[in-house]
């Protein structure tokens, strides 16, 4: 054996099998535990240690990943651009027209060897181009989302290795790895639990079972222990150590994605539902048109035949024709570019979020901030900086305005530290120069504190004298843990909300160091003081502590109201977490675009509204009364409204109601604050709104917020909170900042104007060419766009137009307008009056051209010949071209959706996709026109004609502009009637005044 080499004695496949879950529920995990020789024999043959971990030595790693794997999880393999070319290909009306080609390009070929074939074999590149382009598309939308869903599970983990705690992404574990277990946590590998406590863990993912399942660490002659985690179970309560046993392709979880088709298809957003309706409307329509259209050209070839008395080869190639024609005009109407405008505006969107600090997980929550009316915030972190630091405190009777030079004696600053560093998860890196804090910055600030005192807190810490330990949550508001002494005494430290902590304690230190009974009015008194620090902004945190000795209660007696009960209260502390400086104005934009934003918080009701009114939530001029209706406690809320959990004859939970919904409607007019809010006065507020008709986005950081991230609209979890938040959540903010909150609305807007643009381009493209298609058809018996033509006005009317429109950057205009709700309309009166106003001119002038071109311009008639060439060509070719000039000076008009915007030109050059499809399509459409031939039936035109055609489109452009003017004054003049109608019926002067101002 070489020197390093590591010799593992326990294989995968050895590990496997424990955590099989009918193993684990028949006992047979732990007797496979027990032939491994326990835990003991599990550390020795994965090379671990229970307290150390594994070293960090990159070989000793390396030989771990080759026996063992690594945790990175599969991602499917991207397909190919002839994959998509492939499927694109299954499409019933591509194959209709293929076919068709095929057979005009044989019967041609028979009939004209030298020139019959053109037609066909340039339908056929017509059909190959535009699958290429959409094929193109689709695999840049592919490759982006795969890249965004292997970035959706990376998060990070605290391990201990070498000794030392540290944070690695989750990725990146090991078998063998001691892993720290927390709240939130969703285990990212397999494992068993080593250290910890009052663990329970949701396995519902695995194994479908909604009940909460224990998981205790092994004890001598226990047959009962269950310390076995399975991959994807989340941790509701409790904490510990775990050693990682299993990993990638070796975990459950990993197991059961790739059994189930390795990555789940995403549900389709309500905005693509919306548009799949529209989409199956309008192909409808273009059925019915195309099938007209064929219809009466073979009628009419029909009648010419009876008349001249013959039917050959020519007149069977002229139905091909007319048929080839009815099916282009389907796949011109069937606006496939729809779907692809919405996912390429998702997908650009998605990754501009992603540099402003926004993390968008499911595609869903992109679009649905656009519609949000209300958004429910955390204060910490999220209107605040979440860079906590202990400023006053009030220690053993005395007050300290600078807590970090708190003149105490040495006992008392180690008992202050002890009570601290033990009764924490976070820990300070001091591996570099910046010493950054793991875990929750709450308790970082008070480890910060006691390092200010020249201590170490780590060093204090020592997790095989720990016994107990319950975590802090939502309910309790507290935390504490205990530690067995050598002496064989128990030390309880506990710390958590103040005023509450206050009421476990009996005693407490007097300012001359003494310990006394706690009575009703030191009660009080301090009390008062909590209220002061709350008042000024400080999050306050009690500190209490005794010494006990429990050696005669058994395990079973011990619960944690009995453990902190009787405590001595040590003091307290006021944390400062200032105010995020553009959290004022970014609450102000979203009260300008119409969004209710509601802080939600577990602070005291002084803390709260303090920083509220700061934020600009609530307004700073309010009495105390007034106050009372914009801001409640969340149990006085909970009791006045009241929350219904509906459950089915399982007894599994399968919705919620609101007990009291006349009573909610009038709390929430003006409710903006919730103090001492709890999980289930977040849910509670969320349900109720969302049955008002409300579209609601709630941030959320800890496990406990999970139920209200995924019954809200939109789940906007922090980057710094629980892996189980995030895991409920739809979009993650990168920053923890109130400030990317506002701007994922401003993108979410982005999302429906850009798609509501491209509609509105559609639409009108498909009127336009539809009625000029049938009305050609049937007075002149004959198409004036040729079938590659239609396909490339296609090609213009869809992938290009709407990989043009997609790509729109938002502007700060969005935050102007109401938000778009839950039922309003795809196509609003602007749009309408835009598409109508277009489609009228278009048609107006394309029909003039059809009837009047060939006497203004002294050229020959398009129709009526039986072979085609330059002259003759002249005719469609200039329809064709002003029709698509048409098109291109319209797509810069549908840039902007409302009739106010006058100026369509703003901002038309920051988008420079846009302006080189713009222009690439006009380059294209010039090289088309000249050398296009018969093939795709283009004659060349003059430079005259060129210009005709540019002035037309130019036309449109003007008299698109017009129309928003006419329209736009009309309203303003209506809006000055009604205030003026309002000014003269009012009869209060204050009222008067205010209108004629």
């Amino acid at each position: 054996m070489s020197k390093g080499t590591i010799t593992f004695t326990i294989t995968p496949e050895m590990l496997e099998p424990l955590f099989f879950s009918d193993n684990i529920r028949d006992g047979k995990s732990l007797e496979l535990l027990k032939k491994l020789d326990g835990i003991p024999g599990l550390c020795d043959g994965l090379h671990t240690n229970m307290h150390k971990g594994i070293t960090s030595d990159p070989e000793e790693l390396k030989q771990r990943e080759i026996v063992y794997s690594n945790n990175h999880p599969y991602v499917r393999e991207r397909d190919s651009i002839l994959d998509i070319i492939w499927d694109a290909l299954h499409d019933t009306v591509l194959q209709i027209l293929i076919a068709a080609a095929v057979i005009s390009l044989i019967i041609g070929t028979i009939q004209d060897p030298s020139q019959g074939w053109l037609e066909g074999v340039a339908i056929l590149v017509a059909v190959i181009i535009v699958l290429s382009v959409t094929a193109s598309n689709d695999y840049m939308k592919d490759g982006q989302f795969l890249k965004l869903n292997a970035q959706t599970n990376i998060h990070n983990v605290i391990v201990t290795r070498d000794g030392a705690e540290k944070e690695i992404p989750a990725h990146d574990l090991m078998t063998g790895d001691l892993m720290c277990i927390s709240p939130g946590e969703i285990f990212p590998a397999d494992g068993i639990l080593v250290r910890g406590n009052g663990l329970s863990v949701d396995e519902s993912a695995i194994t479908g079972e909604s009940t909460l399942m224990k998981r205790e660490i092994i004890r001598a002659g226990d047959m009962d222990s269950n310390p076995f985690l399975v991959s994807g179970g989340k941790v509701v309560e409790g904490s510990g150590m775990m050693i990682i046993c299993a990993v990638g392709p070796h975990s459950v979880n990993e197991k059961h994605r790739l059994m189930s088709g390795l990555v789940e298809d995403e549900a389709d957003t309500p905005l693509q539902g919306r548009l799949g309706v529209i989409a199956a409307g309008l192909g409808k329509i273009g059925f019915a048109a195309g099938g007209i259209l064929t219809l009466v050209l073979i009628i009419h070839l029909a009648i010419d035949s009876i008349d001249n008395s013959e039917w050959g080869s020519s007149q069977w190639e002229d139905v091909i024709s007319a048929i080839i024609i009815g099916i282009t005009i389907l796949v011109v109407a069937i606006p496939e570019g729809l779907p692809l405008a919405l996912t390429l505006t998702m997908a650009y969107s998605i990754f501009k979020m992603k540099d402003e600090h926004i993390f968008v997980r499911h595609l869903k929550g992109c679009e649905i901030m656009g519609a949000a009316t209300n958004i429910l915030s955390d204060k910490t972190g999220t209107l605040t900086e979440n860079k906590m630091k202990v400023t006053q405190a009030v220690l053993f009777g005395q007050e300290f305005k600078n807590a970090d030079q708190a003149s105490l004696t040495a006992d008392k600053k180690k008992l202050i530290a002890e009570a601290l560093s033990r009764n924490s998860t976070a820990f300070i890196n001091k591996e570099n120069e910046k010493h950054e804090i793991i875990g929750n910055r709450t308790e970082g600030a008070l480890l910060e504190m006691v390092e200010s005192w020249g201590i170490d807190s780590y060093s204090l810490r020592n997790l095989d004298l720990q016994k107990y330990q319950y975590a802090f949550n939502s309910k309790t508001k507290r935390m504490t843990t205990v530690y067995e002494n050598e002496s064989g005494d128990i030390s309880i430290y506990t710390k958590g909300a103040a005023e509450i902590l206050l009421e476990f304690c009996d005693q407490f230190y007097t300012s001359t160091g003494e310990k006394q009974k706690l009575t009703n009015e030191n009660k009080a008194e301090i009390k008062h003081m909590i209220n002061t620090y709350s008042s000024e902004s400080l999050r306050v945190i009690g500190i209490a502590h005794k010494i006990s000795n429990m050696q005669s209660i058994s395990d079973n007696e011990i619960t944690q109201e009995f453990i902190e009960s009787n405590m001595t209260f040590l003091g307290f502390v006021g944390i400062q977490d200032p105010l995020r400086a553009e959290a004022r104005s970014a609450v102000m934009k979203c009260q300008q675009a119409g969004v209710i934003v509601r802080m939600v918080t577990g602070d005291k009701l002084e803390t709260a509204i303090s920083i509220a009114k700061q934020a600009n939530i609530l307004p700073t001029n309010l009495s105390p009364e007034e106050t009372k209706e914009y801001v409640m406690k969340g149990k006085h809320f909970r009791e006045r409204v009241g929350l219904e959990i509906e459950k089915n004859e399982k007894n599994e939970v399968i919705g919620f109601k609101v007990v009291n919904i006349e009573e909610f409607k009038e709390i929430a007019k003006k409710l903006r604050v919730i103090a001492r809010c709890s999980p289930e006065d977040k849910l509670l507020l969320v349900i109720g709104l969302k049955e008002i008709g409300e579209v609601v986005g709630v941030t959320g950081d800890g496990s406990n917020d999970a139920s209200a991230l995924k019954q809200s609209d939109i789940g906007l979890a922090m980057m710094s909170g629980t892996h189980m938040a995030k895991d409920s959540s739809d979009i993650i903010l990168l920053d923890d900042n109130f400030g990317s909150v506002v701007n994922s609305v401003k993108w979410g807007r982005n999302v429906y104007a850009s798609t509501r643009k491209f509609l509105q381009f559609q639409i009108s493209v498909n009127i336009v060419a539809l009625v000029v298609s049938i009305i050609g058809g049937i007075s002149v018996k004959d198409s004036p766009l040729s079938a590659v033509q239609m396909l490339w006005v296609n090609l213009i009317m869809d992938s290009l137009a709407a990989l043009a429109l997609a790509t729109e950057p938002p502007t700060e205009d969005l935050f102007d307008s109401r938000p778009f709700g839950r039922t309003e309309s795809m196509i609003n009166s602007d749009m309408y009056i835009t598409m109508i106003s277009q489609s009228i001119f278009q048609i107006a002038v394309l029909l003039s051209l059809l009837y009047t071109a060939p006497y203004l311009f002294d050229i020959e008639e398009g129709w009526g010949n039986d072979t085609w060439d330059e002259d003759n060509g002249k005719h469609f070719t200039i329809f064709f071209n002003a029709f698509v000039m048409l098109q291109l000076f319209n797509e810069i008009n549908c840039r902007k959706l409302y009739l106010s915007e006058i100026n369509v030109f703003k901002g038309f050059f920051v988008n420079w996709m846009f302006v080189t499809i713009i222009f690439g399509t006009f380059g294209i459409q010039l090289i088309f026109v000249e050398f296009g031939g018969e093939p795709l039936k283009c004659a060349p035109l003059d430079l005259k004609y060129h210009l005709i055609c540019i002035g037309l489109g130019i036309a449109g452009l003007i008299y698109g502009v017009i129309v928003r003017s006419v329209v736009t004054c009309y309203r303003r003049r209506l809006m000055i009637k009604a205030k003026s109608r309002e000014y003269f019926e009012s009869d209060d002067e204050e009222n008067k005044a205010l209108l004629k101002n």
